[in-house]
């Protein structure tokens, strides 16, 4: 990891700005998705009362890996798991997001929001270089103690399922990099969405189910962040398969 001095200060402006801004725009946000988008998060209270646990239960950093459906999953997660005023004690536990940059930074409210919003942008199908310092950027984070948020699918889901055919090493790579490092899957769904979109539908009620594993590789090298993608992915299926088994009855 090769940082320089100005980016790990430039990330640290950043995490200082959200946090002072955080209770004008997150109460923002938070107003959209109740009373606009009509979004209701089911059992809320048990959800943050268990992310709370497993957040003092683990030494090290947290990936929280989750399928992927929408462009404001990592937003309604960041609502799941604690509220406005846990968020102001300890900022740190507000996770940080790694949008690709064509889908947010054209317009310059998104950009202000995202940039707020303690967001890395990721230029998919970019130079190595480009990519690279975007990881770099993660790895530090994380080895600072910050949250992350991951989707590992790489996209929306264009099935409305997660596609094990279709999945990403690079979480793998993040989980090889940085010592102790947790993972925590997590598998969101509005009750009425069947496909990938946009923004849920309206009125949608949210299930979320979240499970901590620290998966581990005998492999190295490449081989080793394939194992390790493919032991987060497979657990979300396996989370996917308990929601349609349970929760759609």
């Amino acid at each position: 990891m090769d940082l320089k001095l100005k980016e790990k200060f430039a990330l640290k402006i950043q995490y200082l700005l959200g946090w002072i801004t955080f209770p004008f725009w997150g109460t923002f946000l938070i107003a959209l998705l109740r009373f606009v988008g009509r979004y209701k998060v089911q059992q809320l209270c048990e959800i943050r009362k268990q992310y709370k646990q497993l957040k003092r239960s683990v030494e090290g950093p947290i990936i929280v890996c989750s399928n992927h459906l929408t462009k404001i999953d990592s937003v309604i997660l960041n609502w799941s798991f604690a509220s406005i005023f846990s968020y102001m004690r300890s900022y740190k536990i507000f996770s940080w997001n790694l949008p690709e940059r064509a889908n947010f930074y054209q317009n310059f409210i998104l950009r202000i929001l995202c940039y707020l919003g303690s967001c890395v942008p990721i230029d998919r199908g970019g130079s190595r270089s480009v990519v690279k310092k975007s990881l770099d950027k993660v790895i530090y984070l994380l080895k600072k103690g910050h949250t992350i948020t991951v989707f590992p699918e790489g996209g929306r889901s264009r099935t409305g399922r997660i596609d094990l055919d279709r999945f990403t090493y690079g979480v793998g790579r993040l989980v090889n990099r940085v010592k102790d490092c947790n993972v925590l899957c997590v598998y969101l769904r509005g009750h009425n969405q069947e496909k990938y979109s946009n923004i849920p539908p309206r009125g949608a009620r949210f299930y979320l189910n979240m499970e901590l594993i620290k998966p581990q590789s005998r492999h190295s090298g490449l081989r080793a962040t394939r194992d390790v993608a493919s032991q987060i992915i497979n657990k979300l299926v396996l989370m996917e398969q308990a929601y349609f088994a349970t929760a759609r009855q």
